[in-house]
């Protein structure tokens, strides 16, 4: 029997303009009618959700959905009924089933999203929202909550992408800019999130998120002063926001205003007593004031207040080390990969704790750089005494100057497939923890990497008619490490080395930082052995090779410093005030590198003195050579 649809649209009108007693008393005369017409069943279930009536209106629409099981808005408004009682599981099942009649059907698939959201299943909710997406793509509030749940799925690159499309159709939404700030940041695009955080601040002066954003971005990007007063504007705004505070604590680290900086966390600490973030700020103070003792105090409460704090481990570590506690420190600095981008890769073999290795094949996983390489394979010769077989993955790139080091058995590429399973394996700077070394028994001898002989004598011919005391330089590490600000000299402080009478300087240098050379060319001589070192021969081939050819080789700390100490030559490192923990503190010498002396700042950012001291010595060591 048909729907008399003139009565049906009275009603509906009825419905929208609220006057729901009379739309009832129009769907009922309808269904007494007709009964079985599902189109009013489900017209009845909505009237009643908006009346307050759940179960009633799920009486009506189940009724719909039984008289016809394919009715999409009976399904939708059923998923409706569902999401509003947070039954985000039957609610997504209702829209699903709505759109196996109707695959296209914008709401049905609106809806699936935003309730797969609410049942945090991000990845189904992006997948969903992407298919919004196309069937609407002018529409920017499609785009921003197919951005939203990519991030959620943890796609960032992909929700990137995403909100630079809803910006392109909207670019005055400054909660997109700041979003896209924030994942930038994440991506660690430094520039890109000042980029954003600017554009949001811009369209809204008053957003205090994006003021935070901005200061982060600056903080990374070596703008201290600058990230400060964003951050304070942003504490200004909005002085409730947490993390403004520890960040604003942070950057006055950074910028050397310790007494700022604990003024802050005090603060901090007095309003949120339970926070780990100012007190391991607190410990960061008191580290690059010296005072490790203090450090290692706060680090402490903050794993008292947090015991997975991971940060604060990590740096606990790093002052027990620095103290040459070794037994305690290398325990501690397990905790390296709780830290904030340091996730370990993922192996699919057993972990070594200790056990017996006699007959067992041991696979050490590189991490790290290259640096870290150099100074922890000397441990494969003390696993090989215990019976082991020695494998180890490194980064390709090394394959033809480790290759020569004795004690492993198989080198293998990272990303290359083994061809047998291995009994165990251990990331290589676990290896003084698992061996339990102490500052008495690091192994000491060297050379344990070794430079190829025919290159050796190809090097000594053509650096034979160079007169002098030969020293290579090296002053530049990588850009990319996070520290690389404090460890890297520019090289125009080397220039005191070049005033010694009977020194010939030679750089070493390779990549990042030889483009300083042409600033100094005019006013001393440095030797450019060329851009071909190390490149025919491979990664380091030709630089181990030059180093065996030297009196000595100058450098800050970088992986050069391991490779010269590995190799056995004379090497002086210019450290920083505040050193990496492997340096330790007020000590000449490295347990470490037999053939290494170490010259370190006395004070922060003061390598005048340190190389004023370096000419004296390297004065003293021409005259006696």
């Amino acid at each position: 029997m048909s729907i008399d649809q003139q009565l049906l649209e009275q009603g509906v009108e009825r419905h929208r303009a609220g006057d729901f007693a009379r739309a009832r008393e129009i769907y009922l005369h309808l269904l007494t009618a007709n009964p079985t017409a599902a189109a009013v069943h489900n017209l009845l279930g909505a009237l009643d959700i908006d009346s307050g009536n759940p179960e009633q209106a799920a009486a009506h629409l189940l009724t719909a959905v039984r008289l016809a099981p394919d009715h999409v808005p009976a399904l939708e408004n059923l998923g409706l009924l569902a999401a509003s009682r947070q039954q985000w599981d039957q609610a997504a099942d209702y829209f699903r089933r709505a759109l196996a009649s109707e695959p296209h059907s914008v709401p049905s698939l609106a809806n699936l999203a935003r309730v797969l959201a609410r049942a945090d299943r991000w990845s189904e909710a992006a997948d969903v929202a992407r298919r919004v997406a196309e069937l609407l793509p002018a529409d920017w509030r499609v785009r921003f909550e197919l951005a939203t749940a990519l991030v959620h799925a943890g796609k960032r690159p992909d929700a990137i992408a995403a909100y630079e499309a809803t910006l392109r159709l909207d670019p005055n939404l400054s909660e997109a800019c700041v979003n896209l700030a924030k994942l930038n940041f994440e991506e660690q695009h430094f520039a890109e999130a000042e980029r954003w955080s600017r554009r949001a601040i811009e369209l809204r002066p008053d957003f205090a998120e994006a003021h935070h954003n901005l200061g982060c971005a600056l903080i990374s990007l070596g703008r201290y002063d600058e990230a400060i007063e964003s951050l304070r504007t942003a504490l200004r705004l909005k002085p409730e926001l947490p993390q403004a505070t520890n960040n604003l604590g942070a950057a006055l680290i950074h910028a050397g205003k310790f007494a700022e900086a604990i003024e802050v966390h005090r603060h901090t600490l007095s309003q949120r007593p339970d926070d780990a973030e100012p007190l391991y700020q607190l410990g960061l103070v008191h580290m690059a004031l010296g005072e490790f003792n203090r450090a290692i105090e706060h680090f402490d409460r903050a794993i008292a207040v947090d015991s997975d704090h991971g940060k604060s481990h990590y740096q606990r570590a790093s002052c027990l080390l620095l103290q040459g506690r070794f037994l305690e420190g290398y325990a501690a600095y397990e905790w390296r990969y709780r830290s904030p981008g340091q996730a370990p890769a993922v192996w699919p073999w057993k972990l070594w704790q200790g056990e017996r290795l006699a007959g067992q094949t041991l696979v050490l996983c590189c991490e790290g750089g290259r640096g870290d390489l150099f100074q922890f394979i000397r441990y494969a010769a003390l696993l090989k005494a215990q019976g082991a077989r020695v494998w180890v993955i490194y980064p390709a790139v090394c394959h033809t100057i480790m290759a020569r080091t004795p004690c492993v058995d198989r080198w293998y590429a990272a990303g290359e497939e083994l061809p047998d399973a291995p009994d165990y394996y251990l990331p290589l700077m676990s290896l003084p923890h698992r061996l339990r070394t102490t500052l008495e028994t690091v192994p000491v001898e060297v050379p344990y990497v070794f430079a190829d002989p025919t290159l050796i004598e190809t090097w000594r011919q053509a650096l034979a008619g160079m007169d002098g005391l030969k020293v290579g330089i090296v002053w530049q590490g990588s850009p990319q490490y996070a520290a690389d600000r404090w460890r890297s000299i520019p090289l125009v402080h080397y220039a005191p080395l070049a005033g010694v009478s009977g020194v010939r300087l030679i750089s070493l240098q390779q990549g990042p930082g030889q483009e300083q050379m042409t600033a100094v060319a005019a006013s001393w001589p440095l030797v450019d052995l060329g851009h071909e070192v190390d490149t025919s021969a491979g990664a380091f081939m030709d630089t181990a090779a030059i180093m065996k050819n030297l009196d000595l080789v100058i450098t800050s700390d970088t992986s050069a410093a391991h490779l010269a100490g590995a190799l056995g030559v004379r090497v002086w490192v210019a450290l920083p005030k505040l050193p990496e923990s492997r340096w330790l503190l007020d000590r000449e010498d490295s347990p470490w590198y037999p053939t290494m002396r170490l010259f370190r700042q006395g004070i922060a950012g003061d390598w005048l003195a340190v190389f004023a001291r370096m000419a004296g010595e390297l004065e003293r060591l021409t005259k006696n050579s």
